[in-house]
């Protein structure tokens, strides 16, 4: 067992926009505390932190590492992200196994995209949260200004508990101190205004204040962090992590104030499934059954498939059977490890509260449960929202018989990364993969081809649709004469156009399709009615003006003739496919286009031009807002064919400040123009007669 209990851990996770200096921060963090005997640096490659082949390539953290530091008797999980926008799914995985989310500014360069998204992924998520503004000792910073843009963006909640002094050469603590010199503000004043938002979670404290008595670390500890804990309280800390400066403050403010296991929000576990789910209460007791989450799996080259779980309740310890979730066979859990980057060190067990890790389960998964207890079967951490993977890549090997390789490693990408996904398209026969953005890609690549896997990639199709405005009919006679025994048989039948979006009766799926035999008096034999509609189906997959799916289409077989001899399913099937052909060209027939909703966040100042840009591309503007700060948000529907690289343009325009979601609305008729140049690329094969 550990030497340290639950309540003497804490769990933070490092979050920011990339170039605020988390790395660094969280490798001077483990050498400050004496934890380990060096300090890390990315320049050389040596930092524990980004290990990766990608990282130290790079430069800069691609992957969440889970690291700890030990300090005055306190274990402290630190759990360093990405900070790209691209790579925010790193981050926003590692939310569930934490009390504290840590945002970390750059001194210089403020408030930026990253910074906004995870301050409000944290409070989303019931997560306290604490600002550190890194970087302090960088020439021409502008620190007041900072916390007063921080307080306008996110709020009067946002406090210093300490301030720089010197000129950003050491902190100084305005939490139980009252006194002091400090480069901007007083002391005195912010040491008055942290314990006014303070006392306010506290009746007894208040009184006690207002009568002039100055409450010790002892009478302010537990309302500080139900503060903390219900978004009243969000501390403002300085550091330079490069300089060492603020560094053992730092490390004191995370011990002493910052929540543990047994104080912070619960996870939002819940029992049962569907009208059945309720939540699940649980308690971080290491004496109760074992309730743990894998927030993050990855590849290990040593160890191979590597789980890493936080411990919410009971405890985690080597050589153990457990079970994963709704299974009923129980796996052995082998050795438990902690981890210090890359290293793991054996652990005989990870208690309650703790961050942990095993290897060679090749059957667990991220955002599985593990547990010892039948009676947790059913128990479950809800589904956390991530960003849509809209940005693709349309990828083929580069080596013949590659293709099991390739989808073996995607399928490893997509446990290791929430928004990366990977399908093959049914219509265009693509293998498709999706990420954040263009630089997601790119690394989900590069590590395809470090694992051994080269691939070739270009823009994939846009996955148009087809469908009909008119009720029309068609016809078609298909007779084959050889000399033996010939080929008959004629179809009518009739189309019309359902509603958007009504349920699929065809078999197999698909999308407002329905067929309907309304053949009277034998015209058709029985026998003949599945081949006509195998041939309506035939067409339905290929489309008729541009090679892509109908939709929306109910088709009506209504009457036929067949000869006694010559009359065979194939004939049928022919006969259905052209007569389906033949009404779907009378009915109008229209190329749909794939339709995505946008929120695209940009500098006030660049809103016209974003507005102006998207109304280029066919896009309507639904509606604009300010957001505190010099922000504006601007709510978009626009064709997904026009806004496929919207990244890279936003990028450009804005100078890396703008960022956008988007995600699928509906489809909707293309424009004349358009239609007529999809579709004359489309050369169909010559039907047989």
């Amino acid at each position: 067992m550990p030497s340290y209990s639950t309540a003497e851990i804490r769990n933070i996770a490092l979050v920011g926009h990339g170039g605020s200096g988390k790395t660094t921060l969280a490798d001077a963090l483990l050498f400050a505390s004496g934890t380990v005997t060096r300090k890390g640096l990315v320049g050389d490659g040596s930092s524990f932190s980004d290990f990766e082949k990608e990282e130290k390539e790079h430069g800069h953290s691609i992957y969440a590492a889970v690291m700890h530091a030990d300090f005055q008797g306190k274990r402290i999980n630190l759990i360093d992200t990405p900070g790209s926008p691209d790579l925010m799914g790193q981050a926003l995985a590692v939310l569930p196994a934490v009390e504290t989310v840590a945002v970390v500014i750059n001194a210089q360069s403020g408030i930026e995209v990253v910074t906004r998204r995870m301050m409000e992924a944290a409070k989303d998520r019931n997560l306290p949260r604490a600002i550190i503004i890194n970087k302090i000792d960088q020439p021409e910073v502008d620190l007041e200004a900072l916390v007063e843009q921080i307080r306008q963006t996110f709020g009067s909640e946002c406090l210093p508990i300490n301030l720089p002094a010197g000129g950003g050469k050491k902190v100084v603590d305005c939490l139980l101190g009252n006194s002091g010199e400090s480069d901007f503000d007083t002391v005195k004043r912010c040491h008055a205004a942290i314990l006014d938002q303070i006392v306010e979670m506290d009746e007894n404290l208040m009184e006690k204040y207002l009568g002039g008595e100055e409450p010790d670390y002892n009478a302010l500890h537990a309302p500080f962090e139900k503060a903390m804990d219900e978004g009243h309280v969000v501390p403002i800390l300085f550091t330079d992590a490069k300089n060492e400066v603020g560094l053992n403050e730092l490390l004191e403010a995370m011990v002493r104030h910052f929540p543990g296991p047994d104080e912070g929000n619960l996870r939002p576990f819940a029992s049962g499934e569907g009208a059945d789910e309720r939540a699940y209460e649980y308690h971080n007791d290491p004496g109760r059954p074992l309730l743990a989450h894998v927030f993050k799996v990855t590849t290990d080259p040593f160890v191979g498939k590597l789980a890493i779980f936080r411990v919410h309740q009971g405890k985690a310890a080597g050589n153990t059977q457990v079970y994963i979730g709704h299974t009923k066979k129980s796996i052995k859990l082998g050795h438990v490890f902690h981890l210090q980057g890359k290293e793991h060190r054996e652990a005989d067990a990870i208690i309650a509260g703790d961050i942990g890790a095993v290897a060679k389960l090749e059957d667990i998964h991220t955002n599985d449960v593990l547990h010892d207890d039948h009676a947790l079967d059913s128990v479950h951490l809800k589904p956390q929202p991530y960003p849509t993977p809209m940005y693709g890549l349309a990828i083929t090997p580069k080596a013949r018989g590659d293709e099991q390789k390739i989808s073996t490693q995607l399928t490893k990408l997509s446990e290791e990364d929430p928004t990366f996904k990977w399908h093959t398209d049914r219509q265009t026969h693509e293998v498709v993969i999706n990420g954040l953005g263009e630089l997601h890609l790119r690394l989900a690549l590069e590590r395809m081809k470090n694992r051994g896997v080269q691939v070739d990639t270009k823009p994939p199709k846009i996955a148009y649709r087809e469908t009909i405005q008119l009720a029309a009919e068609g016809h078609h006679r298909h007779k084959k004469q050889t000399g033996g025994a010939g080929q008959f048989g004629e179809v009518f039948l009739r189309v019309e156009p359902m509603e958007p979006g009504s349920p699929a009766s065809r078999s197999g799926g698909g999308t407002g399709i329905e067929v309907l035999n309304e053949v009277f008096g034998g015209a058709i034999p029985g026998q003949y009615i599945p081949a006509v509609e195998k041939g309506v189906h035939d067409l339905l997959d290929q489309g008729v003006i541009a090679g892509y799916p109908l939709q929306d289409v109910r088709v009506a077989i209504t009457d036929g003739k067949h000869h006694p001899v010559d009359s065979k399913e194939v004939a049928f099937r022919t006969a259905g496919k052209l007569a389906f052909k033949d009404a779907v060209l009378k009915a109008k027939p229209v190329l749909l286009e794939p339709i995505v909703n946008m929120e695209v966040v940009v500098p006030e100042d660049k809103m016209g031009t974003i507005t102006g840009d998207l109304s280029g591309k066919r896009g309507r503007i639904q509606g604009t807002d300010v957001l505190p700060g010099g922000m504006a948000v601007v709510k978009a529907q626009a064709p997904l064919s026009e806004v496929m690289q919207y990244q890279s343009q936003l990028k450009s325009v804005t100078g890396g400040q703008g960022s956008f979601v988007m995600e699928f609305s509906h489809y909707e008729p293309t424009p004349p123009q358009v239609q007529q140049q999809i579709a004359a690329q489309y050369k169909p094969k010559a039907e047989e007669e």
